[in-house]
């Protein structure tokens, strides 16, 4: 384009007809393009120099490298960047439960079984039957009841109390004493006199006879005189004397093997038998009963 600058009102002319060119959209000339493509370049270029220093300024990483812009964020800026939702960090605090904890079930003791009742026997129309009253007007022993090295008429040594006083109709007098449950005395009730049993661990074991009615089977009896014994047993006695030589002690010593444990003892004066006693040992032995 050629301007002429010799006349400055031509001058004046000339701007005020550049600037119409220029702002006249319908005129673009080579000059006119080669401007507008410099006020590009210069725009463009600006624009990445504050790009690149906003980008040294606020976003540097660890590494210390300046991230590129993209074109993308050169050319469209207008995107709205998205805001992260404020985070809640206020701690969660567990209400406590109201509700009171269910006790755990409580076993109920199995009951016990009921116990059976006890069968209450059957009413019986019948009497009871009673002992019959055992008649005491005879006596329990007499002349036809001999002695013998097992016992006196039907009683027989190793008999219990009951049975000895059912087998001769009698009931006893006498019985234990404080410090004698195992050696007592008993009496038949209904006599005779002069015959007395002695119980020695529950057991009637020993008589000792006074009364010159009752006598052994060979017929000796109290008032019997030594001579008399010796006749009758003969070798099967054994005499001890005495110590103070009053009298001796005449013992029966049986001969059969069944009987070895049984004796019948004669007690003299040194001529007559004052007393008799028939039993097993050892309750027969010693003079006194219970000793």
């Amino acid at each position: 384009m050629l301007v002429n600058i010799t006349s400055p009102q031509k001058k004046g002319n000339l701007g005020a007809s550049i600037s119409n060119s220029v702002d006249s959209p319908g005129l673009l000339t080579p000059r006119r393009s080669a401007y507008y493509a410099e006020v590009m370049h210069r725009s463009i270029a600006l624009l990445a120099i504050l790009v690149l220093f906003f980008a040294a300024c606020g976003n540097d990483d660890d590494s210390g490298e300046v991230a590129t812009p993209e074109i993308s964020d050169i050319v469209d800026d207008s995107t709205p960047v998205p805001i992260p939702a404020p985070v809640d960090d206020t701690p969660v605090v567990e209400e406590p439960d109201d509700q009171e904890p269910t006790p755990d079930p409580v076993e109920e003791p199995t009951p016990a079984p009921d116990e059976e009742p006890t069968p209450i026997p059957d009413s019986t129309t019948e009497p009871l039957e009673r002992p019959e009253p055992v008649d005491l007007s005879q006596p329990a022993f007499d002349s036809s009841d001999k002695l013998s090295t097992v016992g006196l008429g039907s009683l027989y040594f190793g008999m219990d109390p009951d049975q000895a006083a059912e087998a001769v109709s009698t009931q006893w007098t006498g019985g234990q004493e404080d410090g004698t449950p195992q050696c007592y005395l008993l009496a038949p009730a209904n006599g005779p006199n002069g015959v007395v049993f002695t119980v020695f661990n529950s057991a009637i074991e020993r008589v000792d006879i006074a009364n010159p009615s009752i006598t052994t089977r060979s017929g000796a009896s109290v008032g019997s005189t030594e001579a008399q014994l010796h006749e009758l047993f003969g070798a099967r006695l054994l005499v001890t004397p005495y110590a103070d030589g009053s009298g001796n002690s005449i013992q029966y010593v049986p001969v059969d093997e069944s009987d070895i444990d049984y004796r019948v003892i004669f007690e003299t004066d040194g001529t007559s038998v004052t007393s008799i006693r028939a039993g097993r040992l050892p309750a027969v032995a010693p003079g006194e009963p219970c000793t």
